[in-house]
């Protein structure tokens, strides 16, 4: 993508953004009208809520944590370039120490302009966006674009979803949300998807000052297909899901309870285990 195709992009996604649905509808001016190069978009589902994406020459993460477990796979690049984007600041979506093994000083950390204020960006590149902004996350090396869509923290914070596209594939990325009332706007305005990233474990939490209400603090297994189909999501690859602990309470059986729906809605669910890689024959 040239830098005059980008400005020309930018200015009419952000115009797109600001206007009512109905309205984004009928101009037909969507995401998926960008140029396309002859790669495939390669992604790699890493550990709890992290991916990594690769096209050309470039490597971008989301959400990308080694966790707290020696057992977990390590980040790696074989790329020319490396960048990220975080959801929100909390630990297990924003691990500065696994960031740095796979970044140099080319590298950028990219989060939305409400969660800079929380990160630990000690020896890191940062650049804050703001809601609907696209970015070139390649730096010109490809047509990687990634755009910040909203999303609700269960516990208030800033939080927002990722959309990236290129190689002719587009994704989104949910982080850890709650539901909310945007899927239909999203979708209008940037849908449909090839892949839609969603956590099911419906979360709950007893640590520090926060104490376990009984209500989820992020989306159950059914919130999530809904959202999906909601989305137009060809696909949709459940995150966020597998590791109760003493203070931190899952839905029972999160992936069984995942497929039911699935099946219930009609969704075509693709599930991957840590360090698969999509297939794209199965979209």
């Amino acid at each position: 993508m040239t830098r005059r195709e980008l400005l020309k992009y930018t200015a009419s996604a952000i115009s797109i953004a600001a206007i009512p649905t109905v309205l984004k509808a009928q101009l037909n001016n969507k995401v998926d009208k960008l140029p396309q190069n002859n790669n495939t978009m390669k992604i790699q589902r890493l550990a709890w809520a992290g991916i990594k994406i690769e096209l050309d020459k470039t490597t971008l993460f989301i959400d990308a944590t080694s966790y707290a477990d020696e057992k977990d796979m390590k980040l790696t690049v074989e790329t020319e370039y490396s960048h990220a984007l975080i959801t929100h600041h909390h630990s297990d979506h924003y691990d500065p120490a696994a960031l740095k093994t796979v970044f140099d000083k080319r590298s950028r950390l990219y989060c939305h302009e409400d969660a800079l204020p929380w990160l630990d960006t000690k020896d890191l590149r940062t650049q804050s966006v703001k809601l609907y902004q696209p970015i070139d996350a390649s730096r010109w090396a490809s047509d990687l674009v990634a755009i910040p869509v909203p999303a609700v923290d269960g516990f208030g914070h800033p939080q927002v979803s990722w959309i990236v596209q290129g190689g002719g594939k587009k994704i989104i990325h949910c982080g850890d949300t709650l539901w909310h009332g945007y899927w239909r706007d999203i979708a209008n305005a940037y849908g449909p998807f090839d892949i839609a990233f969603m956590p099911i474990n419906a979360a709950r939490l007893n640590q520090g000052k926060v104490s376990d209400t009984g209500v989820p603090a992020v989306m159950n297994p059914e919130q999530a297909v809904v959202a999906s189909k909601l989305l137009n999501a060809k696909l949709i690859c459940p995150i966020h899901y597998g590791r109760p602990s003493e203070n931190y309470f899952e839905t029972p059986d999160p992936e069984g309870f995942f497929l039911h729906f699935a099946k219930e809605r009609n969704a075509k669910p693709l599930l991957l285990k840590e360090g698969e890689y999509v297939k794209w024959s199965s979209v």
